[in-house]
């Protein structure tokens, strides 16, 4: 822990596989929430954290709501634009509710995982115009384009259809863990 209050920690992964340093991440969040009604740890140093629902749900089994969210490298680019800056930078929340199974949302903030878009390429399929742009900022259906200097489109895919919305989670979510 490099820095704490009673509800905040700032957590050094030391350079850890992120499943590691997201799940103490964690388990200090929902130690503290315990503790003052409420907790947030930042976690810096590490790396793929894999599943990001997986940290939001470990709040479940002590009836209190879990969020978790990361950045990731910069494969997406911002609306209007041919660089990119962003990550796909997923957010999770989990919500107890009652007698009724929880509320679940985990999803990244591009309209496809960089993970579906390697196995479309390794399945030699092409994937929707909306997802990826080549490196002038044309449309593709290339899910390799990443390769030869395209990008990932953020939610929505252009302007027209809300990507100015999915740059704005995105945005946030880099921010917050940046």
């Amino acid at each position: 822990i490099v820095h704490e209050t009673p509800s905040t920690a700032v957590i050094d992964g030391d350079g850890a596989v992120g499943m590691v340093a997201a799940t103490r991440s964690m388990e200090i969040a929902i130690e503290k929430a315990r503790k003052v009604g409420t907790g947030w740890v930042s976690t810096r140093n590490s790396n793929h954290y894999g599943i990001a629902g997986y940290y939001a749900m470990m709040a479940l089994q002590h009836d209190m709501i879990g969020m978790s969210m990361t950045n990731a490298n910069p494969l997406v680019a911002p609306t209007f634009s041919v660089s990119p800056m962003l990550g796909t930078n997923p957010i999770a929340v989990a919500i107890p509710a009652g007698k009724q199974p929880p509320f679940v949302a985990d999803f990244a903030t591009t309209p496809i995982a960089r993970g579906k878009l390697a196995v479309a390429e390794k399945k030699g399929e092409k994937v929707p115009y909306g997802y990826v742009q080549d490196k002038n900022g044309q449309p593709s259906d290339d899910p390799a384009i990443l390769k030869s200097g395209g990008s990932m489109l953020t939610l929505g895919g252009d302007y027209v259809h809300g990507s100015h919305k999915g740059f704005c989670l995105s945005a946030i979510v880099d921010i917050f863990s940046a």
